[in-house]
C-alpha cells in the first residue's frame, strides 16, 4: 500500500462524517446540531442579516471534534511552535483535500475561481491553504487566486464590510475554501463580499465544522454522528440538486 493510501485509510478512521440534514436535529447549512430549528441559531442569525447574499452550499469534509484528532491537526498545522510538526500536518491535510476533490469536485458545481478565507490573526508568512491550493493541489491550482482581504479580528459575528474583494469576481461560481467552521461568520462575511461584487454563485467548502462535545444539547447529535463511519464516497453535496 502507498504511503498515500496509508494515509487516506487512517483519516478513514480520524474524519467524523457531518450527518444528513434531519429536520429539528441538524443545521441545513453548517451541519451540526440545531436544536428543534431548521438552521442553527448561528446560521440563523446570518440568515435573518444577509439571506440570499451568504454561501450557496457549505460543504464541510468532516466534523471536527474539540479536543479529538481533526480538531488539533487543525490547530498545530498553522500555529505549532515546531515546524517538522506544521510540516506533517501540512502534508496531511494536502492528501485529505487531494482525495475529497478527486471524488467530489464535480459535487461542488462549475467552478471557475478558488480562493481562500483569509487570516485574521497576525501571521509572518502565507497562509498554509494558499500554498495548498494555488501550488500543490493540481485540482485546484490551475483556478486559485487569493482575492480576498480583512482588515478585522474574527469576532464570530457576520461582518462582510470588513471583507475586500481584490480581483474581478463578476459572474464567476467561486468556491472558498477554510479549513474551520466554529460560528461561521468569516467565511459568510467573505461569501457576501464576493456576491455584492458580482460573484454568480458562492459553495464554501471546510475541512472541519468544529464541535464542543461538552454542549448540553449535543447528545442526540453526537449519537446520530457517531453512528456512521466516515466514507470517502460520500459527501454532504452528493445528493443536493
Amino acid at each position: 500500500m502507498s504511503p498515500f493510501s496509508q494515509l487516506i485509510e487512517r483519516y478513514s478512521n480520524i474524519l467524523v462524517p457531518p450527518p444528513p440534514v434531519v429536520a429539528g436535529v441538524v443545521c441545513e447549512v453548517c451541519r451540526r446540531d440545531s436544536k428543534g430549528w431548521t438552521r442553527c441559531w448561528q446560521c440563523n442569525k446570518h440568515y435573518e442579516a444577509a439571506n440570499s447574499e451568504l454561501a450557496d452550499l457549505v460543504v464541510p469534509i468532516s466534523i471536527a471534534v474539540k479536543d479529538q484528532q481533526l480538531a488539533y491537526v487543525l490547530a498545530k498545522y498553522k500555529y505549532s511552535r515546531f515546524q517538522a510538526v506544521r510540516t506533517r500536518f501540512t502534508n496531511e491535510l494536502l492528501s485529505v483535500l487531494a482525495n475529497f476533490l478527486g471524488r467530489h469536485g464535480e459535487c461542488l458545481g462549475p467552478f471557475e475561481l478558488v480562493t481562500v478565507v483569509p487570516s485574521t490573526r497576525e501571521r509572518t508568512n502565507a497562509h498554509p491553504l494558499v500554498d495548498l491550493l494555488g501550488r500543490r493541489l493540481g485540482f485546484t491550482r490551475g483556478r486559485f487566486a487569493e482575492v480576498l482581504s480583512t482588515t478585522e479580528q474574527n469576532t464570530r459575528q457576520l461582518r462582510p464590510d470588513a471583507c475586500t474583494v481584490h480581483s474581478d469576481v463578476a459572474d464567476k461560481n467561486v468556491l472558498l475554501v477554510d479549513d474551520t467552521w466554529t460560528s461561521g461568520a468569516s467565511l459568510q462575511s467573505c461569501a457576501v463580499a464576493l456576491k455584492r461584487a458580482g460573484a454568480k454563485r458562492v459553495v464554501g467548502l471546510v475541512i472541519g465544522r468544529h464541535l464542543d462535545p461538552t454542549d448540553e444539547h449535543t447528545t442526540q447529535y453526537l449519537d446520530l454522528v457517531r453512528s456512521r463511519p466516515f466514507d470517502w464516497n460520500s459527501c454532504c453535496a452528493c445528493f443536493v440538486g
